[in-house]
């Protein structure tokens, strides 16, 4: 296949696929997973689609080579954030617009390109008649955005893999893992009282705004800095409260996004949650607060030394690019495989971070293209039939 059979062949997939969407909430992936699936049983792979209700679902294609040898997934979603609002985008986020090089639309990079990229790196081995041996999984997963249940939900039916390949915007650098993320609700409970007697209540919201400044000391980061990861941090993300605007409001939660490396785990930060509210709410009389765990993904993080990164970085020299190592900062299905048990993987893909969850949006068709032909080279070295 030639260089622009293959720009062509992965351009539409992807303008394809962002043309459907698959907004999280509320997901809707069923129609993106149907295309996405045809696509690769037309190369021959056979394919599942695995409905998570209605109007979701996700896709496992498969290529057996019938020869002994491990197992490679390669993992991306079909789901896209919230559009928001409509008049902040140039272009309508759903056309699938391309211009010169580069395809704009929500999706386009997170992460419809990565999945467009990964049928074109199969595609580009069988036109070339690639000898392989083990295993090779394709997974366009649901609600990578939210909760991971796409992904989850193919761990629990036993899909596995030895070696992952997860398909993020990471400017085609090779991250070697992620950060975890966890979400936590700190709700604070005062007394209501008439707002012209404010004296006679405790005010909830008075109380949660003197934690959100507290918390927003963390945003920046804490605790020792992991050599890949990074440092802690959190993020207060929502507010809400009251009951009228004449009453002094009982009760105001606050949502948090917090952000772990390997140096503190989950009850880590339960405990510091608990200690930074209960130093504040113990101030004010009557007052009292409640945490609850909404969710939580651990962070990942793959060795250097391990094949899977060696791969990675060698597909890309390959194609003329001089890698580097890092760190996504952002949290993946990387660390919900990794909850299911050991596996070697890595997070890489076309497109920037820069620009994805805004009306910016956009990946440029040659990185798509070039994407497929390093997906192609790690294929190709880790199921290599010698």
């Amino acid at each position: 296949m030639g260089r622009g059979e293959l720009l062509g062949y992965v351009a539409d997939i992807a303008a394809t696929l962002v043309r459907i969407n698959t907004e999280n909430p509320p997901g809707r992936e069923l129609q993106a997973a149907s295309y996405f699936a045809e696509r690769a049983a037309e190369l021959g792979l056979r394919t599942v689609v695995e409905r998570l209700g209605a109007e979701r679902g996700s896709v496992v294609a498969t290529l057996e080579t019938g020869r002994e040898g491990p197992t490679l997934m390669l993992n991306s979603h079909l789901d896209t954030v919230p559009a928001g609002d409509l008049d902040a985008w140039a272009i309508n986020p759903f056309y699938g617009e391309i211009r010169g090089d580069v395809l704009y639309g929500l999706g386009a990079a997170d992460a419809k390109g990565c999945l467009a990229a990964m049928l074109g790196a199969v595609k580009l081995l069988l036109d070339e008649g690639r000898q392989l041996s083990g295993r090779l999984i394709l997974a366009a997963v649901a609600d990578e955005e939210v909760n991971g249940l796409g992904t989850v939900h193919l761990l629990k039916k036993g899909y596995r893999a030895e070696y992952v390949v997860v398909g993020e915007p990471t400017g085609l650098n090779v991250c070697l893992g992620n950060r975890g993320r966890g979400e936590f609700v700190v709700t604070v409970r005062g007394r209501s009282a008439h707002a012209s007697s404010p004296a006679l209540g405790v005010n909830a919201i008075g109380v949660a705004a003197e934690l959100v400044r507290r918390f927003k000391r963390l945003e920046k980061g804490y605790g020792r800095r992991h050599p890949e990861l990074g440092r802690c941090s959190a993020s207060v993300t929502m507010i809400s409260g009251g009951v009228k605007p004449n009453v002094i409001p009982d009760n105001c939660s606050i949502t948090l996004d917090w952000r772990t490396t390997p140096h503190e785990d989950i009850e880590d930060v339960k405990r510091r949650i608990a200690a930074i509210s209960s130093s504040v709410v113990r101030k004010h009389r009557g007052a009292t607060f409640s945490v609850k765990t909404v969710s939580y993904a651990p962070p990942v993080a793959t060795p250097r030394r391990s094949r899977v990164v060696k791969v990675a970085l060698n597909a890309l020299r390959r194609v003329g690019r001089r890698p580097r190592l890092t760190a996504f900062t952002a949290t993946t299905d990387l660390s919900r495989i990794a909850q299911h048990g050991s596996v070697e993987g890595v997070i890489l893909g076309p497109g920037s971070l820069a620009v994805i969850h805004s009306p910016r949006e956009h990946v440029r068709l040659e990185e798509l293209a070039e994407a497929a032909q390093v997906y192609a080279n790690i294929i190709e070295e880790l199921l290599s039939k010698t």
